[in-house]
């Protein structure tokens, strides 16, 4: 049995490989690896990012861009959500259109929709094609992916 020095000198004799190893790992492989959907804050569709504000609770959902004059070109809302499911999109207080593109849990878009703001009394909600369990909204004619196509996002800390 090796002593309690001997079993310390070991390991601290891999510290420094270990460092360079995570040196040397690409960045995205870092942030893939450690990040959870909820934390994101870039998503990719394609060639295009989008750095997000991420709405995971019913109040931050609820609210999601109402009541903003508009967005930076590269910038949107990412909506996490509990599970899987239809859930429903409406532009209630909204200033301006976007694009909403609704992301399945295998993390490919499931359809992409342009919503226009709606009037006090007629506000239609709008539903995916099949159970999302992500939205990414960004403003009108900034979204240029399509159904079928893959979702990555990335965290900063």
């Amino acid at each position: 049995m090796k002593s309690w020095f001997e079993r310390k000198t070991k390991a601290a004799s891999l510290l420094p490989v270990l460092l360079l190893a995570g040196l040397f790992r690409p960045i995205g492989c870092l942030a893939d690896a450690a990040c959870a959907a909820p934390a994101a804050s870039h998503v990719q569709v394609g060639r295009q990012s989008f750095k997000v504000e991420v709405a995971t609770s019913p109040a931050t959902r609820e609210r999601g861009l109402s009541g903003r004059p508009g967005l930076p070109a590269d910038a949107g809302m990412w909506f996490v959500f509990p599970s899987p499911g239809r859930h429903g999109f409406w532009m209630r207080d909204m200033a301006f259109a976007i694009d909403l593109a609704w992301i399945g849990p295998d993390r490919r878009v499931l359809g992409v929709a342009r919503l226009e703001p709606c009037g006090p009394h007629a506000c239609p909600i709008h539903y995916p094609p099949a159970p999302a369990a992500y939205v990414l909204e960004v403003g009108a004619s900034r979204f240029a992916g399509q159904a079928g196509d893959p979702v990555t996002w990335t965290c900063t800390p």
